[in-house]
Protein backbone atom coordinates (compact mmCIF):
# COMPACT_ATOMS: atom_id res chain seq x y z
CA UNK A 1 0.00 0.00 0.00
CA UNK A 2 2.43 2.50 0.74
CA UNK A 3 4.67 1.63 -2.34
CA UNK A 4 1.73 2.79 -4.12
CA UNK A 5 0.76 6.09 -2.53
CA UNK A 6 4.38 6.88 -3.26
CA UNK A 7 3.94 6.90 -6.76
CA UNK A 8 1.71 9.84 -6.59
CA UNK A 9 4.31 11.91 -4.01
CA UNK A 10 6.91 14.23 -5.40
CA UNK A 11 9.94 12.68 -6.05
CA UNK A 12 12.43 15.00 -4.50
CA UNK A 13 10.14 14.18 -1.21
CA UNK A 14 10.91 10.92 -1.57
CA UNK A 15 14.70 11.47 -1.90
CA UNK A 16 14.71 14.01 0.57
CA UNK A 17 12.70 13.59 3.56
CA UNK A 18 10.29 10.48 3.65
CA UNK A 19 13.24 7.92 3.44
CA UNK A 20 14.07 8.80 6.60
CA UNK A 21 10.86 8.29 8.50
CA UNK A 22 11.27 4.69 9.17
CA UNK A 23 13.28 1.59 8.00
CA UNK A 24 10.39 0.00 6.05
CA UNK A 25 10.12 3.24 4.02
CA UNK A 26 13.33 3.49 3.70
CA UNK A 27 13.51 -0.22 2.21
CA UNK A 28 10.86 0.71 -0.19
CA UNK A 29 13.19 3.22 -1.62
CA UNK A 30 15.77 1.23 -1.63
CA UNK A 31 14.24 -0.60 -4.48
CA UNK A 32 15.29 -0.22 -7.72
CA UNK A 33 11.52 -1.54 -9.27
CA UNK A 34 9.59 0.87 -7.11
CA UNK A 35 11.98 3.57 -9.03
CA UNK A 36 11.49 2.44 -12.61
CA UNK A 37 7.78 2.27 -11.60
CA UNK A 38 8.39 6.11 -10.45
CA UNK A 39 9.90 7.29 -13.49
CA UNK A 40 7.11 5.67 -16.10
CA UNK A 41 4.68 7.93 -13.36
CA UNK A 42 6.39 11.14 -14.06
CA UNK A 43 5.92 10.73 -17.26
CA UNK A 44 9.55 9.73 -18.67
CA UNK A 45 9.95 7.16 -20.69
CA UNK A 46 13.45 4.91 -20.85
CA UNK A 47 14.14 3.11 -23.71
CA UNK A 48 14.53 -0.58 -23.48
CA UNK A 49 18.00 -0.48 -23.92
CA UNK A 50 18.69 2.10 -20.95
CA UNK A 51 16.03 0.10 -19.09
CA UNK A 52 18.30 -2.93 -19.05
CA UNK A 53 21.34 -1.23 -18.39
CA UNK A 54 20.15 -0.07 -15.25
CA UNK A 55 18.36 -2.99 -14.08
CA UNK A 56 21.76 -4.50 -14.40
CA UNK A 57 23.86 -1.95 -13.24
CA UNK A 58 25.75 -3.63 -10.51
CA UNK A 59 25.96 -0.51 -8.53
CA UNK A 60 22.70 -0.23 -6.68
CA UNK A 61 23.44 3.12 -5.35
CA UNK A 62 24.47 4.53 -8.82
CA UNK A 63 21.49 3.10 -10.25
CA UNK A 64 19.29 4.94 -8.13
CA UNK A 65 20.83 8.11 -8.51
CA UNK A 66 20.16 8.26 -11.67
CA UNK A 67 16.59 6.97 -11.71
CA UNK A 68 16.15 9.54 -8.53
CA UNK A 69 17.39 12.07 -10.90
CA UNK A 70 15.12 11.27 -13.73
CA UNK A 71 12.22 10.84 -11.63
CA UNK A 72 12.97 14.68 -9.95
CA UNK A 73 13.06 16.34 -13.56
CA UNK A 74 16.63 17.25 -12.56
CA UNK A 75 19.03 15.48 -15.56
CA UNK A 76 19.28 16.99 -18.98
CA UNK A 77 18.17 13.92 -20.94
CA UNK A 78 15.75 13.62 -23.38
CA UNK A 79 15.61 17.54 -24.17
CA UNK A 80 16.91 19.89 -26.22
CA UNK A 81 20.42 21.30 -23.85
CA UNK A 82 20.73 24.12 -26.94
CA UNK A 83 19.76 27.80 -25.21
CA UNK A 84 17.98 30.41 -27.83
CA UNK A 85 17.82 27.74 -30.23
CA UNK A 86 16.43 29.93 -33.00
CA UNK A 87 17.52 33.16 -31.79
CA UNK A 88 13.99 34.19 -30.50
CA UNK A 89 16.71 36.19 -27.90
CA UNK A 90 18.58 37.69 -30.28
CA UNK A 91 22.36 36.29 -30.18
CA UNK A 92 21.76 35.40 -26.55
CA UNK A 93 23.59 32.49 -25.56
CA UNK A 94 26.03 32.32 -28.55
CA UNK A 95 30.18 32.94 -28.70
CA UNK A 96 29.63 34.54 -32.34
CA UNK A 97 31.83 35.27 -35.35
CA UNK A 98 30.38 37.52 -37.87
CA UNK A 99 31.30 37.52 -41.60
CA UNK A 100 29.91 40.18 -44.39
CA UNK A 101 27.13 42.55 -42.48
CA UNK A 102 26.67 39.70 -39.58
CA UNK A 103 25.00 37.52 -38.13
CA UNK A 104 21.41 38.46 -37.53
CA UNK A 105 17.85 37.42 -36.83
CA UNK A 106 14.46 37.08 -38.39
CA UNK A 107 11.58 37.51 -36.52
CA UNK A 108 9.85 35.39 -39.40
CA UNK A 109 11.98 33.97 -42.02
CA UNK A 110 12.01 36.61 -45.32
CA UNK A 111 12.13 35.32 -48.76
CA UNK A 112 11.91 31.83 -47.88
CA UNK A 113 8.73 29.65 -46.44
CA UNK A 114 7.54 29.64 -42.71
CA UNK A 115 9.13 27.41 -41.00
CA UNK A 116 7.54 23.75 -41.30
CA UNK A 117 4.97 22.45 -38.37
CA UNK A 118 6.13 19.50 -38.45
CA UNK A 119 9.72 21.33 -36.87
CA UNK A 120 7.54 21.93 -33.73
CA UNK A 121 9.19 25.17 -32.70
CA UNK A 122 7.57 27.64 -30.43
CA UNK A 123 8.14 30.33 -32.82
CA UNK A 124 9.24 31.61 -36.30
CA UNK A 125 12.53 33.07 -35.64
CA UNK A 126 15.49 32.06 -37.55
CA UNK A 127 18.99 33.17 -37.86
CA UNK A 128 20.72 34.56 -41.24
CA UNK A 129 23.99 35.05 -42.23
CA UNK A 130 25.43 37.47 -45.00
CA UNK A 131 28.31 37.35 -47.53
CA UNK A 132 31.39 35.71 -45.94
CA UNK A 133 30.92 32.75 -43.39
CA UNK A 134 29.17 33.66 -40.07
CA UNK A 135 29.45 30.99 -37.09
CA UNK A 136 27.78 30.82 -33.71
CA UNK A 137 28.59 28.60 -31.11
CA UNK A 138 27.74 27.13 -28.05
CA UNK A 139 29.42 25.08 -25.68
CA UNK A 140 27.24 22.41 -23.25
CA UNK A 141 28.72 21.92 -20.33
CA UNK A 142 27.13 18.63 -18.94
CA UNK A 143 27.89 19.45 -15.34
CA UNK A 144 25.66 22.03 -15.80
CA UNK A 145 22.31 19.81 -16.77
CA UNK A 146 23.25 17.67 -13.61
CA UNK A 147 24.93 15.03 -15.41
CA UNK A 148 27.86 13.58 -14.14
CA UNK A 149 30.61 11.74 -16.52
CA UNK A 150 30.04 8.21 -14.79
CA UNK A 151 26.05 8.95 -15.22
CA UNK A 152 26.70 8.84 -18.95
CA UNK A 153 29.01 6.11 -18.82
CA UNK A 154 26.01 4.27 -17.44
CA UNK A 155 23.18 5.29 -19.62
CA UNK A 156 25.16 5.77 -22.81
CA UNK A 157 23.30 7.74 -24.86
CA UNK A 158 22.75 8.49 -28.36
CA UNK A 159 23.93 12.23 -28.93
CA UNK A 160 21.01 13.08 -31.08
CA UNK A 161 22.03 16.71 -33.47
CA UNK A 162 19.94 18.81 -35.68
CA UNK A 163 18.96 21.83 -36.83
CA UNK A 164 16.20 23.54 -39.55
CA UNK A 165 17.86 25.27 -43.17
CA UNK A 166 16.64 27.11 -45.95
CA UNK A 167 17.73 29.22 -48.60
CA UNK A 168 15.83 32.42 -50.14
CA UNK A 169 13.99 32.14 -53.32
CA UNK A 170 16.80 34.83 -54.96
CA UNK A 171 20.09 33.76 -53.47
CA UNK A 172 22.30 30.83 -53.24
CA UNK A 173 23.48 29.65 -49.70
CA UNK A 174 25.23 27.31 -47.54
CA UNK A 175 25.66 25.88 -44.26
CA UNK A 176 27.73 23.52 -41.77
CA UNK A 177 26.68 21.77 -39.01
CA UNK A 178 29.17 20.37 -36.51
CA UNK A 179 29.25 18.89 -33.62
CA UNK A 180 33.15 18.12 -31.22
CA UNK A 181 32.20 16.32 -28.07
CA UNK A 182 34.54 15.90 -25.48
CA UNK A 183 35.05 12.74 -22.80
CA UNK A 184 38.21 11.13 -21.12
CA UNK A 185 39.99 10.27 -24.63
CA UNK A 186 40.65 12.31 -27.89
CA UNK A 187 37.59 14.84 -28.82
CA UNK A 188 35.71 13.21 -31.28
CA UNK A 189 34.01 15.44 -34.54
CA UNK A 190 30.89 14.76 -36.67
CA UNK A 191 29.61 17.51 -38.98
CA UNK A 192 27.22 17.72 -42.07
CA UNK A 193 27.05 19.99 -45.11
CA UNK A 194 24.11 21.24 -46.55
CA UNK A 195 23.86 23.61 -50.04
CA UNK A 196 20.83 25.12 -52.03
CA UNK A 197 23.05 24.25 -55.10
CA UNK A 198 22.67 20.47 -53.94
CA UNK A 199 20.50 18.73 -56.91
CA UNK A 200 16.81 18.05 -56.08
CA UNK A 201 17.31 21.02 -53.19
CA UNK A 202 14.56 23.76 -53.94
CA UNK A 203 15.03 27.07 -52.36
CA UNK A 204 13.05 28.53 -49.74
CA UNK A 205 11.88 24.82 -48.68
CA UNK A 206 13.12 24.10 -45.15
CA UNK A 207 14.89 21.44 -44.54
CA UNK A 208 16.57 19.03 -41.76
CA UNK A 209 20.37 18.48 -41.17
CA UNK A 210 20.67 15.76 -38.26
CA UNK A 211 23.20 13.27 -37.05
CA UNK A 212 23.65 10.80 -34.65
CA UNK A 213 26.56 10.45 -32.43
CA UNK A 214 27.97 7.86 -30.42
CA UNK A 215 28.38 7.70 -26.69
CA UNK A 216 32.03 8.62 -25.91
CA UNK A 217 33.60 7.05 -22.46
CA UNK A 218 33.85 9.79 -19.72
CA UNK A 219 31.48 12.56 -21.44
CA UNK A 220 31.83 15.97 -20.04
CA UNK A 221 31.05 18.65 -22.84
CA UNK A 222 29.58 19.29 -26.36
CA UNK A 223 30.44 21.89 -28.62
CA UNK A 224 28.00 22.96 -31.18
CA UNK A 225 28.73 25.59 -34.04
CA UNK A 226 26.89 26.60 -37.30
CA UNK A 227 29.13 28.29 -40.23
CA UNK A 228 26.64 29.95 -42.97
CA UNK A 229 26.69 32.18 -46.13
CA UNK A 230 25.26 33.24 -49.28
CA UNK A 231 27.24 31.80 -52.33
CA UNK A 232 26.62 34.91 -54.14
CA UNK A 233 28.63 37.16 -52.35
CA UNK A 234 25.60 39.93 -52.03
CA UNK A 235 25.98 42.81 -49.52
CA UNK A 236 23.05 42.12 -46.88
CA UNK A 237 21.38 39.47 -45.25
CA UNK A 238 20.69 37.01 -48.12
CA UNK A 239 22.91 33.78 -46.57
CA UNK A 240 21.33 30.51 -45.20
CA UNK A 241 18.75 30.92 -42.74
CA UNK A 242 18.78 28.18 -40.13
CA UNK A 243 16.50 27.72 -36.71
CA UNK A 244 15.77 25.00 -34.12
CA UNK A 245 19.50 23.95 -33.33
CA UNK A 246 19.20 21.37 -31.17
CA UNK A 247 21.47 18.63 -28.87
CA UNK A 248 19.74 15.90 -27.47
CA UNK A 249 20.99 12.95 -24.89
CA UNK A 250 18.44 10.70 -26.12
CA UNK A 251 18.07 7.88 -23.24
Amino acid sequence: MCEEIFLYVPAIDLVVSVSRVCKNWYDILRSRNFWFQKVKREGFQLSAVTEKRLAEEKDLGKALLILQGLSCHLLGVNTNLIQNPSGQDGLNKWHVKHGGNGLDVENAPVGSNLIPEEAGLPTQHCFVSSFTPCTRTQMIKLENHKLQPWMIDILQPKIKVSEWVSARFDCAARSTMKVKIFGSGTPVSYKQDWSSSTDGVERMEWYKMSLVADHVEGLCAIKFTNTSTDEQFWAGHYGAKTAGSSVVLHV
